[in-house]
């Protein structure tokens, strides 16, 4: 099942990988960014000769986000979704189930899909706003909506993440069914769970040294793939031209909605001044005033459109980046642990020889340095799996992300061609109208 979204491209375009770059820009020894475009897309590689499953996956669901409704007011106000979504998958109870979520309920998916789906690229949630929440716009309202749609399909449309049980949760347990999923869940992942909370713990400390996590005198990053460092380089890049390509375009839709008031300001001045006037001329300034009225209307509604099929894509394209950073943290995070879990256990190997080589110690003190050394072995175990595991997925994660990002993104920019060229042709063709009535006036 498919499902055609405003920021969604619908073709299959795929784009060639070879290598790029390197030396990541915000960890170079100046600590400043590079100035130089990006490279080409066409240059970003994940390794020659690798095989990547195809990223055009079919969708099992049709997801929909309508209906919303307003709750409270001020601080304390939110707004409540339906969700509907139809699928074929058989482990779904009701094939077309409709459920009630509110902002919270995405936002505990997307963290929940992110913590147990590590090296996965969890498409971008639409961030939070207080400033927006607080005036609770219509506007505001119904641009979420829609991005709340598109980030629920492409998850659904991920070729993990569609089958994870949380999804399912959420698009199919009742109210108080997802309430006491969401409490299990935290549980478990918390203080239900010594061991996780110690990773936490562990991975909370390592993001506070930057993910710069030195063990042995060596940096996390000389342990890395130089290639990945290079992808890793240009996803920073990326994030910087993609903002400002956003900035632009809120630029660009600002100025056309200031056109369309310019011109029907214009309007309803020609229009006055042609009462004023008499015969042919007074024609020609009404026809005018209610021309540029006209075109003021189509600049707006232009305008209007222009949020949602251009500006809203290159803004969820930015945090999509940013969610691949996010992946890229992960990676350092597992990295450092493993590298710090190492370092652990040459310390203990240096302190069981040092006891076994003292005279008189007791065999209980030896002992207990053993097991120490022993679990401290299981816990380097652990964590190379964790790398690794993350390491198998972005290789696939990453390539697919490109390839997906490239093929969308030109979609979205034939859109805008396309809608750039429908304007600039109709306002041309409504002047040429009026033309010859002009002439006629002046004869």
């Amino acid at each position: 099942m498919t499902e055609s979204h405003p920021f969604m491209a619908q073709d299959g375009h795929e784009v060639n990988t070879t290598a790029f770059g390197h030396q990541d820009p915000f960890n170079s020894s100046n600590g400043a960014a590079h100035d130089e475009p990006p490279p080409p897309y066409e240059s970003v590689v994940m390794g020659e000769g690798q095989q990547v499953a195809n990223a055009a996956v079919q969708s099992h669901f049709e997801i929909t986000v309508r209906d919303p409704v307003k709750h409270g007011d001020n601080m304390s106000a939110y707004v409540s979704y339906k969700v509907c979504t139809q699928t074929d998958l058989p482990q779904y109870k009701n094939k077309q189930p409709e459920v009630i979520r509110r902002f919270r309920d995405f936002a505990w998916l997307h963290s929940r899909l992110r913590e147990q789906n590590r090296g996965v690229i969890v498409p971008a949630l639409p961030e939070k706003n207080v400033v927006q929440k607080y005036q609770m716009t219509t506007e505001f309202i119904e641009i979420r909506r829609r991005a709340l749609a598109v980030y629920l399909n492409k998850v659904a449309a991920h070729p993990v993440l569609y089958q994870s049980k949380d999804l399912q949760n959420f698009l199919e347990a009742s109210e108080d069914e997802w309430a006491m999923d969401m409490a299990r869940a935290n549980h478990e992942s918390s203080g239900g769970n010594p061991a996780q909370k110690t990773l936490n713990s562990t991975l909370a400390k390592l993001k506070l040294f930057g993910q710069q996590t030195v063990a042995g005198g060596k940096h996390a990053d000389e342990e890395e793939d130089p290639e990945y460092l290079k992808v890793r380089e240009y996803m920073y890049q990326l994030e910087v031209h993609l903002s400002e390509a956003h900035r632009q375009a809120q630029r660009l839709i600002r100025q056309q909605g200031s056109l369309g008031s310019s011109l029907a300001e214009f309007g309803t001045a020609m229009v006055s001044l042609g009462k004023f006037e008499q015969g042919h001329l007074a024609d020609g300034f009404i026809n005018l005033g209610e021309k540029a009225s006209s075109l003021a209307h189509s600049s707006q509604e232009h305008a209007d459109s222009l949020t949602f099929s251009f500006e809203a894509p290159l803004k969820e394209y930015t945090r999509m980046v940013k969610s691949a950073k996010a992946v890229m943290a992960d990676r350092s995070l597992a990295l450092g642990t493993l590298q710090s879990a190492r370092s652990d256990v040459d310390a203990k190997r240096t302190k069981l020889a040092k006891l076994r080589g003292t005279p008189g110690i007791k065999e209980e003190k030896v002992a207990e340095v053993e097991r120490e050394l022993n679990e401290a072995q299981h816990r380097v175990e652990g964590a190379k799996t964790g790398y690794e595991l993350i390491v198998r997925r972005m290789a696939e994660e990453l390539v697919r992300f490109q390839r997906e990002r490239a093929s969308e993104l030109a979609a979205v920019l034939r859109s805008f061609a396309a809608a750039q060229t429908q304007l600039a042709g109709d306002t041309a063709k409504a002047w040429r109208m009026l033309a010859p009535a002009a002439n006629g006036g002046a004869r």
